[in-house]
């Protein structure tokens, strides 16, 4: 759970603007980084550079993980790089609106979203 978090966490962050350097080519990245944002692959040339910026801090704690938080990691990113736009906006609404709510009411809240969710 903490991963899905962590890791919906960085999604939404990514449209704040943020000094970054200068874009980083795909084949100046580390192995490492390539490894950990390899779902993005694609699409890493044409991201900005505050999106470049924040998919490399998360990167860097990507050889952290134990073998199954990198395979959760992976497969989200992954996800979520095939949302579109409106998508990736929405979620972001829902990952802030949850955050809104109070900490002894996530689990309920949760478990109302997990039903919901079998319903479709």
């Amino acid at each position: 759970m903490k991963i899905l978090v962590a890791t919906l966490a960085f999604c939404c962050s990514l449209n704040i603007s943020l000094v970054a350097a200068s874009p980083e080519p795909w084949h100046k990245l580390t192995a490492s980084e390539q490894e950990a944002l390899a779902p993005v692959q694609s699409q890493w040339n044409g991201l900005s550079e505050a999106q470049q910026h924040n998919f490399l801090d998360i990167a860097h704690h990507y050889p952290d993980l134990n073998t199954g938080e990198k395979q959760r990691f992976l497969s989200r990113l992954a996800a979520w790089a095939k949302l579109t736009p409106e998508q990736r906006q929405a979620a972001r609404n829902k990952y802030r609106a949850f955050s809104k709510v109070p900490e002894e009411k996530r689990e309920q809240v949760k478990q109302m979203i997990t039903q919901d969710q079998k319903k479709k």
